[in-house]
């Protein structure tokens, strides 16, 4: 079994111009207020404006599949932000990078792209991408995906967001927002 990742956190987000597509390599998270959620030790979250009232923000997620995952295909992976707080908007599936890190070296080791996508579904406050990318998860891969369309809270302050892979295995953790006058 492999042993399990440190948290990563990918180097280079898409532009918000529509671009999709990976930068080819992860690095570790920063500990300074750049939006990074460190999730349970094994997932993030990045926002590219960790602002207030920012409008249609690349979010970046990570998850590492544990156990129980292991085996199964990459079927799903769903985001859910406080209902009150965050709104997700609809994106197309052309719009959204998918990969995964299979070797914990830091890259993207496989792409998945819009036409392994199978289906994108939000509401207010989540969305979920489904998928048939014939992947099997093993422990330890590090599944990553880019979605551009989420517009932050009014309010500063720390929030509880939640990342499910295949609806089997959940991590949460808290994403901070600040003052668009905060350096």
């Amino acid at each position: 079994m492999r042993r399990l990742l440190l948290v990563v956190a990918l180097a280079a987000l898409v532009s918000v111009a529509g671009c999709s597509g990976f930068g080819g390599e992860t690095a570790a998270p920063s500990s300074d207020a750049d939006g990074t959620l460190e999730v349970a030790g094994n997932g993030t979250v990045d926002t590219q404006n960790r602002t207030t009232d920012a409008t249609a923000t690349n979010q970046t997620v990570q998850i590492e599949a544990n156990e129980s995952v292991a085996g199964s295909e990459w079927e799903s992976l769903s985001v859910t932000y406080p209902r009150e707080h965050f709104t997700v908007e609809s994106a197309q599936h052309d719009e959204i990078a998918l990969g995964v890190d299979t070797n914990g070296d830091g890259s993207i080791d496989r792409e998945f792209n819009e036409t392994h996508v199978s289906g994108v579904n939000n509401n207010d406050y989540s969305f979920t991408v489904e998928l048939d990318a014939e992947y099997a998860l093993e422990a330890g891969d590090v599944i990553v995906a880019e979605y551009p369309a989420v517009d932050n809270p009014s309010e500063p302050g720390e929030y509880v967001v939640e990342v499910a892979l295949n609806e089997a295995q959940t991590v949460e953790g808290t994403i901070t927002i600040a003052d668009d006058e905060d350096p």
